[in-house]
Formats: structure tokens, sequence, C-alpha cells
């Protein structure tokens, strides 16, 4: 029977609090918190830190280490293992994370204590300040005190590495886990090697295991650098999507812009030819000839009073486009409660939204599916905006968003996850479903409270000036 003291139980909760907080710092520069964030944090972390307690309490109440050998290590080592796999699931509960960001995050997180850990345990308190022990009090005061100044230097200097990236680094594919998993196991297999390899034989861990302390960091080290060198790529690749879509973007520009003229041309030819066809037919037929004229002219001014200058620009834009592939688009929008957003993303959501309707909609032969419906209007204190068109067979989706089953699938995939950044950036959410032949974009945005104060004041001024 060994005596449990108060240390033993600190030293147990200060594992769990470090790796928790190491691993919130983590989720925390890359991704984005459950609504019940702060709710689950405190309870899980309160019960962890409460299961830690089981360590000392009953497996050092019950067993003697110095006799126990290999058993020593697989009981200690399965035990963090254990406390590990329960930091996972609180991410996953805290966060919205893959599985295998999950996994990547709880590794830089295992990694980030662990430094800490043998910083203070392996060469302050066992070598240089060998009765700081002793001094409880001072001792937590400084376990606590150098945890907060490697965290904060960690985060100032890291985290742009991370902030940019609200859909996470990593997809849930086969390959992504078992590269995950086995990162996370292969470190903390190195760092029970460092603690007992230098000492084995002896297993007194009151001597300074300095060599294995080390070789300890080092690991630690490697694994935070490689962890930021995938930030520092997926940063560099998002940048060259950037690039190339911008690419993509003008030289399809380009060709609308083409395709527009010639359309505007061509209509110009046929009004030419009928403006002259009316000098030479009687009265009847002249108000025929009219009608048809202004039925001719009517896209360009039948989608301008949206109430927002960007929309109306982007709608006259597609519908000539439109009419070219003779489809139709029926638009019913009040897009005046849009000010809020910024011209450049107004024109990248819609204008996505309504290219990949076109696209899908262009390849049928059939008039009546050549159909495209938007909607914009105010619900309460959210502006919604909705896309729906015909889309047959099934659709496959990923995290969210349909897969393109184009060649150019950069392009494409990366138009959709613009728009949901673009969403999120305004703290709004995109759903995507099909359902019955028809593919339906759901956009809600939350209107900030100082332009409904605004849009208020400025339907009260309509309002009166009408009276």
């Amino acid at each position: 029977m060994i005596e449990i003291t108060f240390l033993d139980c600190f030293e147990e909760i200060r594992f769990v609090a470090e790796l928790l907080l190491a691993v919130h710092l983590f989720g925390t520069m890359f991704s984005k918190r459950k609504e019940n964030f702060w709710k689950m944090a405190v309870a899980s972390g309160v019960v962890l830190a409460c299961i830690s307690l089981f360590y000392p309490i009953v497996i050092l109440n019950r067993f003697s280490f110095s006799k126990m050998g290999l058993l020593t290590i697989i009981l200690n080592s399965g035990w963090y293992c254990l406390l590990v796999a329960f930091a996972y699931i609180i991410i996953l509960l805290c966060y919205k994370l893959s599985k295998a960001d999950a996994l990547f995050v709880c590794t830089m997180g295992y990694a980030l204590q662990h430094i800490e850990f043998v910083f203070i345990n392996e060469w302050l308190a066992k070598r240089r300040w060998m009765d700081l022990t002793n001094h409880i009090f001072l001792y937590v005061v400084i376990c606590i005190g150098s945890t907060m100044l490697l965290y904060a230097g960690v985060y100032l200097i890291f985290h742009h590495f991370f902030d940019s990236y609200p859909e996470g680094l990593f997809f849930d594919t086969p390959q992504n886990l078992i590269i995950m998993a086995g990162m996370l196991f292969m470190l903390i297999v190195c760092t029970f090697m460092c603690q007992t390899i230098f000492t084995a034989g002896r297993m007194d861990y009151d001597t300074p295991n300095t060599l294995g302390g080390i070789v300890d960091i080092i690991v630690c080290v490697l694994v935070l650098s490689v962890g930021f060198s995938f930030g520092r790529i997926h940063m560099l690749n998002q940048e060259k999507e950037i690039i190339e879509q911008l690419l993509y973007e003008r030289k399809r520009q380009y060709e609308l812009s083409k395709e527009n003229i010639d359309v505007i041309n061509s209509k110009c030819h046929d009004l030419k030819h009928q403006i002259n066809a009316l000098e030479q037919v009687d009265e009847g037929e002249r108000s025929a000839y009219i009608k048809e004229l202004e039925e001719a002219i009517e896209i360009y001014d039948s989608v301008l009073n949206t109430g927002n200058e960007v929309v109306d620009t982007i709608l006259s834009e597609k519908s000539l486009n439109c009419e070219k592939r003779n489809i139709r688009l029926s638009c019913i929008c009040d897009a005046s409660h849009l000010d809020f957003m910024s011209t450049l993303d107004i024109y990248a959501l819609l204008g996505n939204a309504l290219d990949n309707a076109i696209e899908t909609v262009s390849k049928y032969k059939d008039v009546n599916k050549r159909v495209i419906s938007l909607s914009i209007k105010a619900v309460g204190e959210f502006l919604s905006i909705q896309t729906e068109n015909y889309c047959q067979g099934e659709l496959k989706f990923e995290n969210g968003l349909p897969v393109t089953v184009k060649r150019n699938k950069a392009y494409h995939g990366y138009g959709m996850k613009s728009m949901r950044h673009i969403v999120e950036k305004y703290g709004g959410s995109l759903v995507c479903g099909a359902k019955n032949n028809s593919f339906t974009l759901q956009i809600l945005l939350p209107m900030p409270a100082e332009f409904l104060r605004l849009y208020e004041l400025r339907e009260q001024e309509q309002k009166e000036s009408t009276v």
C-alpha cells in the first residue's frame, strides 16, 4: 500500500489540464466552435479531471511500480493513451472538425504539453531544483506560469498558419485517418520510450533522465514542426488554388462577355430589320411588330429593380447568358437588405450560384427543364437567398457540398467551397439538397443590427412620405 499525496493527484490533474488546454489551443486556431462549446468544454474538463484521479487513488494505491518491470510501462502508457482518447472525443464534441483533423489536433496538443512536462519535471524539478516538489505551492505556480507562457508564445507565433482554415486541413479519407492516427501513436510511443529506456532496470523516476528528456523534446519539436509545415503547405496550396481560380474566372468572364456581346449584336441586328419592316406594313401588322419589339427588349430591364445595384448587374449579365442558352431565369428578389455584404462577396456568391445552375440545366435538351429560379428576401432578422434548378440523376455529396463530375474539379469544387467560406464569413449557413429531380441551394445570412435599424428608419421614412 502506497501513501497517496497531494502531489500525486496534482500531477494527474495537471496532465489533463495541460493536454486539454493544448488541444483547445490548436482547435481554436483553425476550426469553429460548436454552439454548446463552453458548456461542453467545462463539463468535459471537470469529468476528465475526475477520471484522472482514478490513477493515483486506485492504481498507484494497489500496485508497486518498482517491482512490476515491463507491466509498469504497459499499464502506464495504456492509462495515458486512454486519457488522450478522451481528449480526442472532447475535441470532436467541442469543434466543427473532421475526425482526421481531431487526431491532428490531439497530436499537436500532446506534443506541446509534453515539452512543458519534460522541461519542468526532467530539467527543472529533477536536476536544477531538486527539492522544488517539496514546496508544493511554488511548484503549482511554476507549472501554471510555464504552461501559460509556452502556450501563449506558440499561439502568438504560429496561429496565422491555421486561422484561415474554417474547413480544417484534412478530409476523413482512409489515408488521412491512418496517417494522423499513426502519427499520434508514434508520438506517444516515442515519448514513453524516452522516459523509460534510459532508466530501464532501475525504474527510479527521481533520478534525472537528461538524455531521455533531450530526445523527448527533440521528438516533440519535430512533430510540431511537421504540423506547422502541414499548415504552411496547405496555405500555399490554397493561394495557388485562388490564383488558378482567378485565372479561370477571368477566362470564363471573357468568354461570357463575348457571348453577351454576340447576343446584343444579334438582337440589335434583328431590331434594325424589324424597325425597317415597320415602314412597309399596314397599321394592323405594325402593332404586332411593336409588341414583338417590346418582348425582345424586355430582358434588358425586367431584372433591374432588386434594390441593389450589384445584384441588378449580376442578374442582367446572367439573363443575357440565359437568353443565349434558351434558359428561363425566374427572379423574385428584394435585395435592398443586402448592403451589409461587400460588392466582391455578393458577386462571388450569386455569380457562382447562378453559374452552377446555368451549367447544370444547359445540358438538357428539353426546354421545360431549362428553368432556374432565384429568390432573395428578408425573413425576420435573416436574409434568405435560394436557387432552384432541375437536376436529373443522383448527386453525391461530400461535407455537405455536391461533388462535381467535371474534369476541372479543382475549379468547380473550389467555387462551392468559396461560397461556403463567404457565407460563414458573415455568420450564415449554406445548405444544398437534391430531391425529386430538383436541386436547391439555400443560404441564410444574419443581418447586422445596425443595418436592420437603418432599414427600419428607411421604411418609416418611405411610409411618412406617402402619407
